[in-house]
């Protein structure tokens, strides 16, 4: 079966319906491939997804497409083989919350939230030990697809384009990923130090060469002064 999970990490995200009907007919024994791009959202959303992979009898192989962060990297952690583009992202962070009340229920909340982060964290010791887990979950980690294979959390880089994410819980941050991806996709041979291709640099100056010498030649009119050149010079400036 192959099937793709983008968006958040909700009960109501449609391509998650799609996936819990699927599970609900695929033969035990089917072999699964999975791509994710995904900020996050419902941790225990993710835990479910990720013991579903997890106990299947086929082999489970979940690819990143774009980026797999909070929720949907725990989603990963149940495949048999995490694979990754080259220019993708894994993120990983321990639980949090909105909460309001009083003191006592504050408290509580962060008594809850503590009790789900050795649930978060036990997602990843199959990989990970737990010291190192704990450090990166604390750090709130973003994880380069090489970063992610050197500490195990993937297993293979394969080279691809990475896909933009689609977020509305975190919208700032999917803005923030894609806007990466759209600086990494410009051609690294058309920029030079100065940030534009040197032959156009080479064009700019020839015309503004031509300009000047046309602005400085006599006009037939002689009771007109010539046109001061100082205004195409800005051009130049304006460019660079």
């Amino acid at each position: 079966m192959k099937h793709k999970i983008k968006g958040d990490i909700i009960h109501w995200n449609s391509s998650i319906w799609d996936f819990n009907n699927r599970m609900k007919t695929i033969k035990e024994d089917e072999d699964i491939e999975l791509e994710v791009n995904s900020y996050g959202g419902d941790v225990f959303l993710g835990i479910d997804l990720c013991n579903t992979l997890r106990s299947h009898k086929g082999k489970v192989t979940v690819t990143i497409t774009g980026i797999a962060a909070s929720a949907c990297s725990i989603i990963c952690m149940g495949a048999d083989k995490i694979q990754a583009y080259s220019n993708t992202q894994m993120m990983v962070h321990n639980a949090w919350t909105v909460v309001a009340g009083n003191a006592k229920e504050l408290r509580k909340a962060a008594d809850d939230l503590e009790s789900i982060g050795e649930s978060v964290l036990a997602s990843y010791t199959h990989r990970l030990d737990a010291d190192t887990a704990k450090n990166l979950l604390d750090d709130e980690t973003y994880l380069s697809a090489t970063k992610a294979l050197e500490y195990g959390l993937i297993d293979e880089i394969i080279d691809a384009e990475p896909e933009a994410v689609e977020s509305e819980i975190f919208e700032n941050k999917a803005k923030e990923f894609n806007n990466k991806i759209s600086i990494a996709s410009v051609p690294k041979q058309s920029i030079s130090a100065s940030g534009i291709d040197e032959n156009i640099l080479k064009q700019m100056f020839a015309e503004l060469k031509n300009e000047i010498k046309n602005e400085l030649k006599p006009k037939k009119e002689p009771d007109q002064d010539p046109v001061e050149p100082k205004q195409n010079l800005s051009r130049l400036f304006l460019h660079l």
